[in-house]
């Protein structure tokens, strides 16, 4: 059985045995996103973050701030920029020669599996489905429903002027459907799939695998966002500096954000060897994991989350190959040792630190399964040099401290907007 949560506009649970009524609901309903100019998806969508941030009930939703940052206009016109090239090719045939336009159509409809692991990520997802002005149905996880569907009511009730012209964000919400069912169905898996233009997936290496091998429509095309690792490498000049402090207090405040479990939450550090050894650094660090707010440094931990901690703190105990610096509770835990190595996540807190002997040995590590690398080498040269390399062997984004989950596109490595649309030609007799 499917559990809708919002069809046709109207935000009330209904149930459904298949995908055949809410998919011929959003194909009726992308016709009127399809008709809004791009301008006024970007005001409408600019205004939307504006509310967000008045909305008291939201606070309590990591990353809520952030998203209302990342809607400001001049944000989301220059992510259109850089995925589209030219705007107008969104909203009109244009000319690329004497003799050629194009136009870029949407795909249709967007399915959506949203993994469970960050909370705004079913918005994110819907928004790159929004610029590109296709319909959507979005399998959103429990734990975050609520804040998606309170977003859309917010989005439902805006409106802005262009050239005269009205246009309503109730349109873009009925072009949206959010659902829920047991994933361990196939049969419905199997419909949601046969349902999309595109299917964006995001998830673990099982799940992936699953979702992608689905019956699809030949045309369909499929954007995977994967399982990711993220982690950090400082210098000896970079820790020798200024910056230094600054840093590590904004890298906790990165390993803190989402309890660890984004991919983009960095879970091992390397530190050249400089004037500070190894335990100076843990006790810097120290200091500011016990410096971080209530609703970071208290966070919920699941029962395996709290298991592995506890575990791994055990085995760093007994051995006296290496060090651990941890809190009271279970709120955060830097565990030492000297195996040049990225180590497996534990989540909740849980950061590795390493010292090498230079950060470029940090460099074999890197596969296509690195996300983002937080760079902190102090000669910009030098760390342009170094980006080269990582990013040659697999890293999608080098980032600095402070700002690893920003959600900058490209994404993954992906332009995704770019492959939510059709790029369609037109000849011209002259």
């Amino acid at each position: 059985m499917i559990q809708c949560y919002l069809l046709d506009g109207d935000f009330k649970e209904t149930t459904h045995d298949d995908f055949s009524k809410i998919a011929e609901v959003v194909e009726q309903n992308r016709l009127a996103i399809s008709a809004i100019p791009l301008e006024a998806i970007i005001d409408i969508l600019g205004q939307l973050g504006k509310r967000i941030l008045k909305q008291s009930s939201l606070n309590q939703y990591q990353g809520i701030s952030y998203i209302s940052l990342w809607l400001r206009k001049d944000n989301l016109r220059k992510i259109c920029e850089l995925n589209y090239s030219n705007l107008d090719y969104l909203d009109h045939f244009t000319k690329i020669n004497t003799r050629l336009e194009m136009y870029a159509q949407p795909r249709g409809i967007v399915c959506h599996w949203v993994a469970g692991n960050m909370p705004t990520l079913a918005f994110f997802s819907a928004v790159q489905a929004i610029l590109s002005r296709n319909g959507s149905i979005i399998k959103v996880p429990a734990d975050y429903r609520d804040l998606i569907l309170n977003i859309l009511d917010l989005l439902n009730g805006i409106e802005t002027d262009i050239d005269g012209n009205i246009f309503y964000g109730a349109d873009i919400v009925r072009s949206i459907a959010i659902v829920s069912f047991e994933g361990k169905n196939q049969l419905l898996s199997a419909g949601l799939s046969k349902a999309a233009d595109c299917k964006l997936i995001y998830g673990g290496s099982e799940a992936i695998k699953t979702i992608a091998a689905l019956p699809q429509k030949e045309s369909c095309e499929t954007i995977i966002y994967g399982p990711k690792y993220s982690f950090a490498v400082f210098d000896q000049e970079y820790i020798e500096s200024e910056q230094f402090e600054d840093a590590l207090k904004n890298c906790v405040t990165d390993v803190a954000l989402f309890n660890q479990m984004a991919c983009s939450s960095p879970h091992t550090f390397f530190f050249e060897k400089s004037k500070y050894s190894i335990e100076d650094v843990a006790d810097k660090l120290k200091t500011y994991f016990e410096q971080l707010p209530d609703n970071l440094l208290y966070q919920n931990k699941s029962q395996w989350m709290a298991a592995n901690t506890i575990n791994e703190r055990a085995r760093y105990l007994l051995s006296s190959d290496t060090g651990i610096v941890k809190s009271q509770g279970l709120e955060w835990t830097i565990l030492i040792n000297s195996e040049s190595s990225l180590e497996e996540p534990i989540f909740g807190k849980c950061l590795f630190i390493k010292e090498v002997d230079d950060v470029r040995d940090t460099l074999d590590h890197i596969t296509r399964k690195v996300q983002a690398m937080t760079v902190c080498i102090a000669d910009q040269n030098d760390r342009r040099e170094f980006a080269k390399d990582a990013t040659y062997r697999g890293v999608d984004r080098i980032t600095t401290p402070g700002h690893i989950h920003d959600y900058d596109l490209p994404w993954d490595g992906i332009l995704p907007l770019n492959r939510l649309v059709r790029w369609v030609i037109l000849k011209t007799e002259n």
